[in-house]
């Protein structure tokens, strides 16, 4: 049966909004029913007659269409919010309070005590909560993080971790200007929306912890940080170096992690997002394709294409919401990046922020 989804944000031209749709819609499991489009009339009627929503289920506050929605006996099941940083947490707890699922883009609130709020409500209403985490989703990263789990590499030693980009200096006119105004981005603008991604991706692939972290955030001549570097002390003894940047001129979306433990080691790059290097103690270091049938199954794992057939962004969504959405059909064993992911990444966001204004002194996570 079709899963009736809302979306809240998503006006013609959104970026994330059109990601979060297009990789839906792949899924082929899922139909946009209702929306809260633009807090323009104008624009969310224009959204709406695209998307096939009907004028009754188009509404103008978010509020309006949780309440709306949940009593409905065809109300959406659950519900995309694609909506600036200072409304994901007010968003999101109106719909878990009316019984509607949540798929929220990161960060899912300004300040981990509201994160904490909703990872209590969503475990309260029994609601899942999927949070959009870009990098749970290439087939490569899943690949990883299931070595490391059955312990190809051996004990982790060190992390480091990057995501290099320059829109902030190259391309600054086509970037929402809400990323840089601190009443709708919060408190920190880079970290908050690519280190976060590093942060994630280096927890999901190697199940570290984060347990002490020490933190400059450079500004520069802008409102909110351009640039973050972070050393990171793991529970249990390893260590991980984090670099997150907008402002390095000849870099798009720099995406990259390298891991080393006592018995081997993977790197893996976003700029070829369907390979990663893997060198294991004793052996010469190989190249390992997504997709491939390799004669050692550990050098194995499935994809949606074939190798040599690039799955992308969009794919990477769809991987994610195939797991959410299956968990919505009550698959307890399906995975997606939860609420507890999303309250992780915002206790270590906090914790990086407070470094910085203490002078860069060590703070717990």
């Amino acid at each position: 049966m079709t899963i009736p989804y809302g979306i809240v944000g998503g006006g013609r031209g959104s970026f994330i909004a059109d990601v979060h749709i297009r990789a839906i819609a792949a899924c082929g499991r899922a139909e946009m029913a209702a929306g809260c489009f633009s807090r323009s009339p104008e624009k969310s009627a224009d959204a709406a007659a695209h998307y096939g929503v009907s004028p009754e289920r188009t509404y103008a506050t978010y509020t309006e269409m949780a309440q709306a929605e949940g009593a409905r006996a065809d109300g959406i099941r659950f519900v995309v919010i694609a909506s600036p940083n200072n409304t994901h947490y007010a968003c999101a707890k109106a719909f878990l309070e009316n019984g509607i699922a949540v798929s929220c883009d990161k960060p899912v609130a300004l300040c981990a005590e509201e994160a904490a709020e909703l990872q209590a409500l969503a475990r309260e209403k029994n609601l899942p909560f999927c949070v959009t985490y870009t990098f749970a989703g290439p087939p490569a990263l899943r690949h990883i993080r299931t070595l490391i789990a059955d312990g190809a590499l051996g004990t982790i030693r060190m992390v480091a971790g990057e995501n290099v980009q320059d829109w902030l200096v190259a391309d600054a006119g086509d970037i929402a200007p809400w990323r840089m105004n601190p009443d709708i981005a919060g408190k920190s603008n880079c970290l908050a929306d690519i280190g976060s991604h590093v942060e994630f991706a280096a927890r999901f692939t190697t199940g570290l912890e984060p347990e002490r972290v020490c933190c400059m955030l450079d500004r520069y001549d802008y409102p909110l940080d351009a640039n973050a570097s972070i050393l990171v002390q793991y529970k249990g003894g390893a260590r991980g170096i984090y670099w997150a940047t907008q402002v390095a001129y000849g870099n798009d979306n720099g995406m990259r992690l390298r891991i080393y433990g006592d018995n081997g080691s993977v790197e893996w790059a976003n700029e070829s997002p369907e390979t990663f290097r893997l060198t294991l103690a004793g052996q010469p270091t190989m190249q390992i394709v997504k997709g491939k049938h390799y004669d050692n199954p550990m050098f194995s794992r499935k994809s949606r294409l074939p190798s040599g057939h690039a799955e992308g962004w969009y794919y990477a969504f769809a991987d994610i919401y195939a797991g959410f959405l299956a968990a919505l059909d009550g698959d307890s064993t399906a995975y997606y990046p939860s609420i507890d992911d999303g309250a992780a990444g915002m206790r270590f966001i906090d914790a990086c922020y407070e470094s910085d204004q203490s002078g860069n002194c060590w703070v717990t996570v």
